[in-house]
Protein backbone atom coordinates (compact mmCIF):
# COMPACT_ATOMS: atom_id res chain seq x y z
CA UNK A 1 0.00 0.00 0.00
CA UNK A 2 1.53 3.43 -0.83
CA UNK A 3 2.64 5.88 1.67
CA UNK A 4 0.04 8.40 0.63
CA UNK A 5 -2.72 6.14 1.89
CA UNK A 6 -1.61 4.56 4.78
CA UNK A 7 0.10 6.45 7.49
CA UNK A 8 0.75 6.28 11.09
CA UNK A 9 -0.45 9.33 13.51
CA UNK A 10 1.94 10.44 16.10
CA UNK A 11 -0.90 9.86 18.84
CA UNK A 12 -1.04 6.81 20.29
CA UNK A 13 -2.55 4.50 23.14
CA UNK A 14 -1.76 1.99 25.47
CA UNK A 15 -1.90 -1.28 24.54
CA UNK A 16 -4.09 -2.70 27.78
CA UNK A 17 -6.82 -0.31 26.62
CA UNK A 18 -6.99 -2.23 23.40
CA UNK A 19 -6.58 -5.98 24.59
CA UNK A 20 -8.78 -7.84 27.50
CA UNK A 21 -9.47 -11.29 26.69
CA UNK A 22 -6.50 -13.73 27.22
CA UNK A 23 -5.85 -16.19 24.05
CA UNK A 24 -7.26 -19.51 24.65
CA UNK A 25 -4.23 -22.16 25.00
CA UNK A 26 -6.22 -25.14 22.39
CA UNK A 27 -4.94 -27.91 24.81
CA UNK A 28 -6.96 -30.56 22.32
CA UNK A 29 -4.43 -29.41 19.51
CA UNK A 30 -1.70 -29.83 22.10
CA UNK A 31 -2.99 -33.47 22.96
CA UNK A 32 -3.28 -33.99 18.96
CA UNK A 33 0.34 -33.15 18.76
CA UNK A 34 1.12 -35.55 21.47
CA UNK A 35 -0.59 -38.20 20.43
CA UNK A 36 1.31 -37.74 16.92
CA UNK A 37 4.45 -37.41 19.35
CA UNK A 38 3.84 -40.40 20.80
CA UNK A 39 2.85 -42.19 17.69
CA UNK A 40 6.62 -41.21 15.84
CA UNK A 41 8.25 -42.30 18.59
CA UNK A 42 6.67 -45.53 18.25
CA UNK A 43 7.55 -45.53 13.90
CA UNK A 44 11.07 -45.01 14.76
CA UNK A 45 11.53 -47.79 17.18
CA UNK A 46 9.49 -49.66 14.79
CA UNK A 47 11.83 -48.65 12.16
CA UNK A 48 14.71 -49.16 13.78
CA UNK A 49 14.20 -52.54 15.70
CA UNK A 50 13.11 -54.22 12.05
CA UNK A 51 16.57 -52.49 10.35
CA UNK A 52 18.55 -53.49 13.57
CA UNK A 53 17.32 -57.62 12.49
CA UNK A 54 17.56 -57.44 8.91
CA UNK A 55 21.24 -56.07 9.03
CA UNK A 56 21.80 -58.33 11.96
CA UNK A 57 20.74 -61.70 9.41
CA UNK A 58 23.10 -63.57 7.55
CA UNK A 59 20.62 -64.56 4.87
CA UNK A 60 17.31 -65.22 4.73
CA UNK A 61 15.22 -67.92 2.98
CA UNK A 62 14.37 -67.67 -0.65
CA UNK A 63 10.63 -66.96 -1.44
CA UNK A 64 9.54 -69.84 -4.07
CA UNK A 65 8.30 -67.47 -6.42
CA UNK A 66 11.82 -65.72 -7.35
CA UNK A 67 13.62 -69.44 -6.52
CA UNK A 68 15.61 -69.58 -10.04
CA UNK A 69 14.14 -66.37 -11.60
CA UNK A 70 16.48 -63.33 -12.53
CA UNK A 71 15.59 -60.33 -10.85
CA UNK A 72 16.08 -56.62 -11.22
CA UNK A 73 16.34 -54.25 -8.67
CA UNK A 74 16.56 -50.96 -9.67
CA UNK A 75 19.33 -51.21 -12.48
CA UNK A 76 20.80 -54.30 -10.34
CA UNK A 77 20.15 -58.01 -12.27
CA UNK A 78 20.11 -60.78 -9.77
CA UNK A 79 19.93 -64.46 -10.53
CA UNK A 80 18.17 -66.34 -8.07
CA UNK A 81 19.73 -69.66 -7.88
CA UNK A 82 21.47 -72.19 -5.39
CA UNK A 83 24.92 -70.85 -4.47
CA UNK A 84 24.03 -66.66 -4.75
CA UNK A 85 22.95 -65.22 -2.11
CA UNK A 86 20.76 -62.17 -2.22
CA UNK A 87 21.98 -59.10 -0.14
CA UNK A 88 22.25 -59.63 3.35
CA UNK A 89 20.15 -56.27 4.08
CA UNK A 90 17.44 -56.96 1.65
CA UNK A 91 14.64 -58.90 2.25
CA UNK A 92 12.07 -59.42 -0.97
CA UNK A 93 8.39 -60.34 -0.28
CA UNK A 94 5.44 -60.32 -2.52
CA UNK A 95 2.24 -57.78 -1.93
CA UNK A 96 -1.37 -58.05 -4.17
CA UNK A 97 -1.76 -56.71 -7.99
CA UNK A 98 -1.21 -53.48 -8.68
CA UNK A 99 -0.41 -52.36 -4.54
CA UNK A 100 3.65 -51.89 -4.98
CA UNK A 101 3.74 -48.33 -5.74
CA UNK A 102 0.25 -47.06 -3.63
CA UNK A 103 2.33 -49.07 -0.53
CA UNK A 104 5.70 -46.48 -1.74
CA UNK A 105 3.40 -43.72 -1.78
CA UNK A 106 1.47 -44.63 1.01
CA UNK A 107 4.64 -44.79 2.67
CA UNK A 108 6.05 -41.37 2.00
CA UNK A 109 2.44 -40.17 2.94
CA UNK A 110 3.01 -41.65 6.42
CA UNK A 111 6.43 -40.41 6.77
CA UNK A 112 5.03 -36.78 5.94
CA UNK A 113 2.05 -37.05 8.41
CA UNK A 114 4.43 -37.91 11.26
CA UNK A 115 7.18 -35.47 10.34
CA UNK A 116 4.58 -32.13 9.62
CA UNK A 117 3.07 -33.65 13.34
CA UNK A 118 5.82 -33.54 15.19
CA UNK A 119 7.55 -30.56 13.79
CA UNK A 120 4.15 -28.56 14.15
CA UNK A 121 5.43 -28.92 17.93
CA UNK A 122 8.55 -27.27 17.12
CA UNK A 123 7.33 -24.55 15.02
CA UNK A 124 4.92 -23.81 18.04
CA UNK A 125 7.87 -22.91 20.72
CA UNK A 126 9.95 -21.12 17.70
CA UNK A 127 7.35 -18.83 17.92
CA UNK A 128 6.70 -17.89 21.24
CA UNK A 129 10.23 -18.01 22.11
CA UNK A 130 10.98 -14.89 19.33
CA UNK A 131 8.04 -13.42 21.49
CA UNK A 132 9.79 -13.47 24.08
CA UNK A 133 12.85 -12.01 22.66
CA UNK A 134 11.25 -9.11 20.89
CA UNK A 135 11.48 -10.93 17.23
CA UNK A 136 8.15 -12.07 16.35
CA UNK A 137 6.60 -10.53 13.56
CA UNK A 138 4.54 -12.94 11.05
CA UNK A 139 2.77 -15.63 12.32
CA UNK A 140 4.15 -18.10 10.00
CA UNK A 141 8.31 -18.03 9.44
CA UNK A 142 10.30 -20.33 8.06
CA UNK A 143 10.69 -23.07 11.05
CA UNK A 144 14.29 -24.50 10.56
CA UNK A 145 15.76 -21.03 9.15
CA UNK A 146 14.76 -19.01 11.93
CA UNK A 147 16.41 -19.47 15.24
CA UNK A 148 15.75 -18.30 18.82
CA UNK A 149 18.53 -16.64 20.94
CA UNK A 150 17.59 -18.29 24.02
CA UNK A 151 15.68 -21.00 23.43
CA UNK A 152 17.52 -24.32 23.86
CA UNK A 153 14.89 -26.25 21.76
CA UNK A 154 14.94 -24.10 18.78
CA UNK A 155 19.04 -23.20 18.79
CA UNK A 156 20.94 -23.38 15.37
CA UNK A 157 22.26 -26.69 16.60
CA UNK A 158 18.76 -28.40 17.12
CA UNK A 159 17.50 -26.54 13.73
CA UNK A 160 20.69 -28.22 12.30
CA UNK A 161 19.44 -31.67 13.94
CA UNK A 162 16.17 -31.12 12.07
CA UNK A 163 16.91 -30.84 9.20
CA UNK A 164 19.88 -33.72 9.20
CA UNK A 165 16.56 -35.48 10.35
CA UNK A 166 14.36 -34.41 7.57
CA UNK A 167 16.96 -35.34 5.30
CA UNK A 168 17.50 -38.58 6.48
CA UNK A 169 14.23 -39.10 6.65
CA UNK A 170 13.15 -38.67 3.08
CA UNK A 171 16.15 -39.79 1.68
CA UNK A 172 15.65 -43.38 3.52
CA UNK A 173 12.17 -43.84 2.67
CA UNK A 174 13.17 -43.32 -1.48
CA UNK A 175 15.32 -46.04 -1.41
CA UNK A 176 13.64 -48.28 1.77
CA UNK A 177 11.11 -49.45 -0.89
CA UNK A 178 11.41 -50.86 -4.77
CA UNK A 179 9.71 -52.90 -7.09
CA UNK A 180 11.45 -56.04 -7.98
CA UNK A 181 11.09 -56.87 -11.89
CA UNK A 182 11.79 -60.49 -12.97
CA UNK A 183 12.81 -60.50 -16.12
CA UNK A 184 14.25 -64.59 -16.73
CA UNK A 185 14.41 -67.51 -15.77
CA UNK A 186 17.61 -69.58 -14.61
CA UNK A 187 17.71 -72.61 -16.43
CA UNK A 188 19.80 -75.24 -14.30
CA UNK A 189 20.24 -77.47 -17.01
CA UNK A 190 22.16 -75.39 -19.44
CA UNK A 191 23.27 -72.76 -16.39
CA UNK A 192 22.50 -70.39 -18.45
CA UNK A 193 19.43 -67.22 -18.02
CA UNK A 194 16.62 -66.93 -20.80
CA UNK A 195 14.72 -63.89 -20.66
CA UNK A 196 11.39 -63.01 -20.96
CA UNK A 197 8.82 -60.54 -20.03
CA UNK A 198 7.73 -60.32 -16.70
CA UNK A 199 5.66 -61.74 -14.60
CA UNK A 200 2.29 -59.30 -13.23
CA UNK A 201 2.73 -59.91 -9.97
CA UNK A 202 3.76 -57.10 -7.58
CA UNK A 203 6.96 -57.89 -5.60
CA UNK A 204 9.17 -55.02 -3.53
CA UNK A 205 12.56 -55.53 -2.25
CA UNK A 206 13.04 -54.03 1.50
CA UNK A 207 15.99 -52.65 2.23
CA UNK A 208 16.95 -53.00 5.79
CA UNK A 209 19.82 -50.09 5.93
CA UNK A 210 17.45 -47.25 4.85
CA UNK A 211 14.51 -48.78 7.39
CA UNK A 212 17.26 -48.40 9.74
CA UNK A 213 18.11 -45.00 8.33
CA UNK A 214 14.76 -43.49 8.31
CA UNK A 215 14.34 -44.80 12.00
CA UNK A 216 17.25 -42.64 12.47
CA UNK A 217 15.89 -39.88 10.79
CA UNK A 218 12.27 -39.86 12.61
CA UNK A 219 14.17 -40.21 16.17
CA UNK A 220 15.96 -37.34 15.64
CA UNK A 221 12.89 -35.17 14.37
CA UNK A 222 10.43 -36.70 17.16
CA UNK A 223 13.97 -35.91 19.69
CA UNK A 224 13.84 -32.45 19.31
CA UNK A 225 10.20 -32.44 19.04
CA UNK A 226 9.79 -33.74 22.50
CA UNK A 227 12.89 -31.53 23.72
CA UNK A 228 10.63 -28.40 22.53
CA UNK A 229 7.34 -29.86 24.74
CA UNK A 230 9.13 -30.02 27.47
CA UNK A 231 10.37 -26.49 27.35
CA UNK A 232 7.07 -25.19 25.99
CA UNK A 233 5.43 -23.76 29.20
CA UNK A 234 5.79 -20.84 28.35
CA UNK A 235 3.41 -21.30 24.78
CA UNK A 236 0.63 -18.67 24.58
CA UNK A 237 -1.49 -20.42 22.47
CA UNK A 238 -1.34 -24.12 20.10
CA UNK A 239 -3.54 -22.88 18.34
CA UNK A 240 -2.00 -21.70 14.66
CA UNK A 241 -4.79 -19.42 13.51
CA UNK A 242 -3.94 -15.67 12.68
CA UNK A 243 -6.53 -14.29 15.20
CA UNK A 244 -5.42 -16.15 17.89
CA UNK A 245 -2.03 -15.81 18.13
CA UNK A 246 -2.60 -12.39 17.58
CA UNK A 247 -4.12 -12.25 20.92
CA UNK A 248 -1.67 -14.27 22.45
CA UNK A 249 0.81 -11.85 20.86
CA UNK A 250 -0.43 -8.69 22.54
CA UNK A 251 -0.33 -11.01 26.04
CA UNK A 252 3.25 -11.37 25.09
CA UNK A 253 3.68 -7.11 24.76
CA UNK A 254 1.95 -6.86 27.78
CA UNK A 255 3.79 -9.61 29.64
CA UNK A 256 7.19 -8.13 28.52
CA UNK A 257 7.07 -4.53 28.77
CA UNK A 258 10.63 -4.76 28.88
CA UNK A 259 11.39 -6.00 25.49
CA UNK A 260 8.07 -3.58 24.15
CA UNK A 261 7.37 -0.09 23.86
CA UNK A 262 4.48 0.37 25.86
CA UNK A 263 2.70 2.70 23.72
CA UNK A 264 0.73 1.37 19.84
CA UNK A 265 0.05 4.06 17.08
CA UNK A 266 -3.05 4.73 15.97
CA UNK A 267 -3.17 3.78 12.32
CA UNK A 268 -4.90 5.90 9.60
CA UNK A 269 -5.37 4.62 5.84
CA UNK A 270 -7.51 5.45 2.84
CA UNK A 271 -10.06 2.71 2.30
CA UNK A 272 -9.42 1.53 -1.61
CA UNK A 273 -11.28 -1.77 -2.80
CA UNK A 274 -7.57 -3.81 -3.95
CA UNK A 275 -4.95 -4.55 -1.09
CA UNK A 276 -1.18 -5.14 -1.42
CA UNK A 277 0.21 -8.79 -2.36
CA UNK A 278 2.09 -10.95 -0.69
CA UNK A 279 5.43 -9.66 -2.07
CA UNK A 280 4.70 -5.93 -1.10
CA UNK A 281 3.95 -7.07 2.31
CA UNK A 282 6.19 -10.14 3.33
CA UNK A 283 9.06 -9.76 0.74
CA UNK A 284 11.36 -12.67 2.14
CA UNK A 285 9.41 -14.55 0.35
CA UNK A 286 11.22 -13.89 -2.74
CA UNK A 287 13.73 -16.84 -0.97
CA UNK A 288 10.61 -19.42 -1.36
CA UNK A 289 10.07 -17.98 -4.85
CA UNK A 290 13.82 -18.35 -6.18
CA UNK A 291 13.99 -22.05 -4.83
CA UNK A 292 10.62 -22.59 -7.30
CA UNK A 293 11.98 -21.21 -10.12
CA UNK A 294 15.62 -22.76 -9.42
CA UNK A 295 13.52 -26.27 -9.30
CA UNK A 296 11.51 -25.82 -12.03
CA UNK A 297 14.78 -24.68 -14.37
CA UNK A 298 16.80 -27.83 -12.87
CA UNK A 299 14.35 -30.56 -13.52
CA UNK A 300 13.62 -29.15 -17.41
CA UNK A 301 17.21 -28.60 -18.52
CA UNK A 302 18.01 -32.00 -16.93
CA UNK A 303 14.47 -33.64 -18.73
CA UNK A 304 15.65 -31.89 -22.02
CA UNK A 305 19.07 -33.18 -21.85
CA UNK A 306 18.15 -36.37 -21.69
CA UNK A 307 15.39 -36.56 -23.12
CA UNK A 308 17.95 -35.47 -26.54
CA UNK A 309 20.36 -37.80 -25.36
CA UNK A 310 17.49 -40.64 -25.24
CA UNK A 311 16.56 -40.22 -28.81
CA UNK A 312 19.69 -39.21 -30.34
CA UNK A 313 22.23 -42.28 -28.64
CA UNK A 314 19.29 -44.60 -27.08
CA UNK A 315 19.58 -44.97 -23.41
CA UNK A 316 21.77 -47.43 -21.20
CA UNK A 317 18.26 -49.47 -19.80
CA UNK A 318 17.07 -49.80 -23.16
CA UNK A 319 16.47 -53.30 -22.72
CA UNK A 320 15.10 -53.41 -19.52
CA UNK A 321 12.04 -51.16 -20.63
CA UNK A 322 10.94 -54.39 -22.83
CA UNK A 323 10.83 -56.87 -19.76
CA UNK A 324 8.85 -54.91 -17.76
CA UNK A 325 5.11 -54.64 -20.03
CA UNK A 326 2.54 -51.86 -19.07
CA UNK A 327 2.70 -48.46 -18.38
CA UNK A 328 4.66 -49.09 -14.85
CA UNK A 329 7.54 -50.27 -17.03
CA UNK A 330 8.18 -47.34 -19.36
CA UNK A 331 7.53 -45.55 -16.43
CA UNK A 332 10.90 -46.83 -14.32
CA UNK A 333 12.71 -47.79 -17.12
CA UNK A 334 12.06 -45.68 -20.37
CA UNK A 335 15.63 -43.23 -21.12
CA UNK A 336 16.67 -44.47 -17.86
CA UNK A 337 20.35 -44.27 -17.38
CA UNK A 338 22.55 -46.08 -14.46
CA UNK A 339 26.06 -45.79 -13.53
CA UNK A 340 27.81 -49.26 -11.61
CA UNK A 341 29.81 -47.97 -8.65
CA UNK A 342 32.33 -50.28 -9.23
CA UNK A 343 33.06 -47.76 -11.43
CA UNK A 344 34.29 -45.90 -8.57
CA UNK A 345 35.56 -48.32 -6.19
CA UNK A 346 36.16 -52.36 -7.04
CA UNK A 347 34.37 -52.85 -3.89
CA UNK A 348 32.05 -50.22 -3.24
CA UNK A 349 30.31 -50.30 0.51
CA UNK A 350 26.52 -51.29 0.57
CA UNK A 351 26.27 -48.44 2.38
CA UNK A 352 26.98 -45.68 -0.03
CA UNK A 353 24.13 -45.23 -2.18
CA UNK A 354 22.01 -44.70 0.46
CA UNK A 355 24.22 -41.55 1.32
CA UNK A 356 23.78 -40.14 -2.20
CA UNK A 357 20.23 -41.05 -2.15
CA UNK A 358 20.22 -38.76 1.30
CA UNK A 359 22.29 -36.26 -0.14
CA UNK A 360 20.56 -36.03 -3.32
CA UNK A 361 17.16 -35.59 -1.92
CA UNK A 362 18.36 -33.16 1.30
CA UNK A 363 18.33 -30.29 -1.17
CA UNK A 364 14.40 -31.14 -2.16
CA UNK A 365 13.42 -31.36 0.86
CA UNK A 366 15.28 -28.31 2.35
CA UNK A 367 13.21 -26.18 -0.96
CA UNK A 368 10.04 -27.12 -0.09
CA UNK A 369 10.37 -26.20 3.49
CA UNK A 370 10.93 -22.97 2.82
CA UNK A 371 8.46 -23.35 -0.20
CA UNK A 372 5.81 -24.12 2.77
CA UNK A 373 6.11 -20.53 3.51
CA UNK A 374 4.43 -18.76 0.98
CA UNK A 375 1.24 -21.71 1.50
CA UNK A 376 1.39 -20.50 5.35
CA UNK A 377 1.14 -16.86 4.47
CA UNK A 378 -1.45 -17.67 1.72
CA UNK A 379 -3.55 -19.31 4.72
CA UNK A 380 -3.27 -16.23 7.45
CA UNK A 381 -4.53 -14.04 4.66
CA UNK A 382 -7.14 -16.39 3.71
CA UNK A 383 -8.48 -16.54 7.16
CA UNK A 384 -7.92 -12.64 8.01
CA UNK A 385 -9.95 -11.77 5.29
CA UNK A 386 -13.01 -13.33 6.73
CA UNK A 387 -13.37 -10.72 9.16
CA UNK A 388 -15.20 -8.72 6.25
CA UNK A 389 -17.58 -11.26 5.44
CA UNK A 390 -18.66 -14.81 7.69
CA UNK A 391 -16.44 -13.31 10.83
CA UNK A 392 -13.76 -15.49 12.59
CA UNK A 393 -14.08 -17.47 15.70
CA UNK A 394 -11.95 -15.72 18.37
CA UNK A 395 -11.79 -19.07 20.21
CA UNK A 396 -11.03 -21.17 16.91
CA UNK A 397 -11.69 -25.15 17.45
CA UNK A 398 -8.38 -27.70 16.48
CA UNK A 399 -10.38 -28.28 13.04
CA UNK A 400 -9.53 -24.75 11.91
CA UNK A 401 -5.77 -25.73 11.49
CA UNK A 402 -6.33 -27.96 8.99
CA UNK A 403 -6.73 -25.07 5.80
CA UNK A 404 -7.04 -26.19 2.05
CA UNK A 405 -3.67 -24.57 1.93
CA UNK A 406 -2.09 -27.16 4.46
CA UNK A 407 -3.39 -30.21 2.98
CA UNK A 408 -2.32 -29.16 -0.68
CA UNK A 409 1.22 -28.44 0.73
CA UNK A 410 1.51 -31.60 2.49
CA UNK A 411 -0.06 -33.56 -0.24
CA UNK A 412 3.02 -32.22 -2.83
CA UNK A 413 5.49 -32.82 -0.39
CA UNK A 414 4.63 -36.71 -0.08
CA UNK A 415 4.12 -36.82 -4.01
CA UNK A 416 7.11 -34.68 -4.77
CA UNK A 417 9.30 -36.74 -2.65
CA UNK A 418 7.84 -40.11 -4.06
CA UNK A 419 8.33 -38.94 -7.79
CA UNK A 420 11.89 -38.32 -7.01
CA UNK A 421 12.54 -41.95 -5.38
CA UNK A 422 11.60 -42.85 -9.21
CA UNK A 423 13.76 -40.17 -10.66
CA UNK A 424 16.62 -40.91 -8.82
CA UNK A 425 17.92 -43.93 -6.95
CA UNK A 426 21.27 -45.24 -5.53
CA UNK A 427 21.28 -48.31 -4.35
CA UNK A 428 23.76 -50.57 -5.74
CA UNK A 429 24.16 -48.12 -8.96
CA UNK A 430 23.20 -44.41 -9.50
CA UNK A 431 20.08 -44.44 -12.01
CA UNK A 432 18.00 -41.42 -13.32
CA UNK A 433 15.17 -42.11 -14.94
CA UNK A 434 13.33 -39.98 -17.60
CA UNK A 435 9.92 -39.62 -17.25
CA UNK A 436 9.70 -38.82 -13.67
CA UNK A 437 12.39 -36.46 -14.44
CA UNK A 438 9.69 -34.64 -16.39
CA UNK A 439 6.78 -35.69 -14.04
CA UNK A 440 9.09 -33.43 -11.39
CA UNK A 441 9.01 -30.78 -13.91
CA UNK A 442 5.53 -30.58 -14.35
CA UNK A 443 5.15 -30.62 -10.40
CA UNK A 444 7.23 -27.97 -9.65
CA UNK A 445 6.01 -26.02 -12.71
CA UNK A 446 2.28 -26.30 -11.11
CA UNK A 447 3.90 -25.34 -7.50
CA UNK A 448 5.60 -22.72 -9.19
CA UNK A 449 2.31 -21.22 -10.84
CA UNK A 450 0.50 -21.48 -7.87
CA UNK A 451 2.65 -20.02 -5.79
CA UNK A 452 3.39 -17.02 -8.43
CA UNK A 453 -0.16 -16.79 -8.15
CA UNK A 454 -0.55 -16.26 -4.24
CA UNK A 455 2.46 -14.00 -4.39
CA UNK A 456 1.21 -11.74 -7.06
CA UNK A 457 -2.32 -11.51 -5.98
CA UNK A 458 -3.78 -8.52 -4.55
CA UNK A 459 -6.88 -9.19 -2.58
CA UNK A 460 -10.47 -7.48 -3.09
CA UNK A 461 -12.01 -5.54 -0.33
CA UNK A 462 -11.90 -2.82 1.92
CA UNK A 463 -10.05 -4.86 4.79
CA UNK A 464 -6.27 -4.11 4.64
CA UNK A 465 -4.01 -7.11 4.24
CA UNK A 466 -1.53 -8.39 6.61
CA UNK A 467 -0.47 -11.93 5.75
CA UNK A 468 0.06 -12.83 9.18
CA UNK A 469 1.89 -9.76 10.10
CA UNK A 470 0.72 -9.21 13.86
CA UNK A 471 1.64 -5.68 14.07
CA UNK A 472 -0.66 -4.82 11.29
CA UNK A 473 -3.23 -7.27 12.48
CA UNK A 474 -3.23 -5.69 16.03
CA UNK A 475 -3.66 -2.18 14.94
CA UNK A 476 -6.66 -3.00 12.80
CA UNK A 477 -8.71 -5.15 15.29
CA UNK A 478 -9.73 -2.26 18.04
CA UNK A 479 -11.86 -4.74 20.33
CA UNK A 480 -11.44 -8.18 20.77
CA UNK A 481 -14.30 -9.17 23.38
CA UNK A 482 -16.97 -11.39 21.58
CA UNK A 483 -17.21 -14.57 20.31
CA UNK A 484 -17.13 -13.94 16.70
CA UNK A 485 -14.72 -11.03 15.34
CA UNK A 486 -16.16 -9.12 12.25
CA UNK A 487 -14.77 -5.63 10.99
CA UNK A 488 -16.14 -2.78 9.21
CA UNK A 489 -17.09 0.73 9.48
CA UNK A 490 -18.05 2.17 12.98
CA UNK A 491 -19.13 5.50 12.06
CA UNK A 492 -17.77 8.50 12.38
CA UNK A 493 -14.72 10.05 14.18
CA UNK A 494 -14.02 13.60 13.69
CA UNK A 495 -11.83 16.00 11.39
CA UNK A 496 -13.67 14.16 8.23
CA UNK A 497 -11.89 11.05 8.93
CA UNK A 498 -14.02 7.91 10.05
CA UNK A 499 -13.58 4.99 12.35
CA UNK A 500 -13.25 1.21 11.61
CA UNK A 501 -12.55 -1.61 13.34
CA UNK A 502 -14.18 -5.06 14.73
CA UNK A 503 -17.37 -5.81 16.42
CA UNK A 504 -19.35 -8.78 17.41
CA UNK A 505 -21.71 -8.72 14.41
CA UNK A 506 -21.70 -7.84 11.34
CA UNK A 507 -20.41 -4.48 10.15
CA UNK A 508 -21.12 -1.87 7.36
CA UNK A 509 -18.39 -1.96 4.31
CA UNK A 510 -16.15 1.11 4.25
CA UNK A 511 -17.13 3.81 2.01
CA UNK A 512 -15.20 3.68 -0.88
CA UNK A 513 -12.24 6.59 -1.26
CA UNK A 514 -12.70 7.79 2.55
CA UNK A 515 -10.21 7.94 5.22
CA UNK A 516 -10.16 5.64 8.34
CA UNK A 517 -8.74 5.34 11.92
CA UNK A 518 -8.08 2.18 13.81
CA UNK A 519 -7.68 2.95 17.69
CA UNK A 520 -8.12 1.06 20.68
CA UNK A 521 -11.22 0.51 22.01
CA UNK A 522 -11.34 2.76 25.07
CA UNK A 523 -12.44 1.38 28.94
Amino acid sequence: MTSNKIRVSVETRAVCQSHHVKANPDLTTRNFCIAGLAFGWVFASLCLIAGAIMLSSDHFPMPSYVRMKVIMVNFFLHTMRPGKPYPHNHRIIQLHQGTSVLVQLLLNFLVTIVLDTTNYIHAMTLKWALLREGRLKFNSNVRLFTSAHAHGPNSWYMNSVSLLGLAISYGATSAALTDVVIVGQWDQRTQEVEYGPSESSDIIDINGLAIFALGIGVFLQVGVSTYSLLCSSEAKTWNNTLISNARAWLDGREENDVLFEDKFPEFTFSSQEVQDSMLSIAPHVQIARRLIWGFCALFTVWSIIQGIVTVTSGYMAENFGDFSSGAEGYWRFYGAMYWDYKRITKFPPYWLGLIIQIIAQSFLTFALHCVELIFDLSRDEAAWRELETVGVDADPSMKSNFSWQTLIMLAMKAIIQWVFGYALTADVSFNIALLPIIALMVLFILLALGSEYMLRNKPRGSLPASYGNFERVTQLVDDWDHDSLFWGDKGYFKDGIRRAGTAGQRLPDLKPDSFYCCRPKED
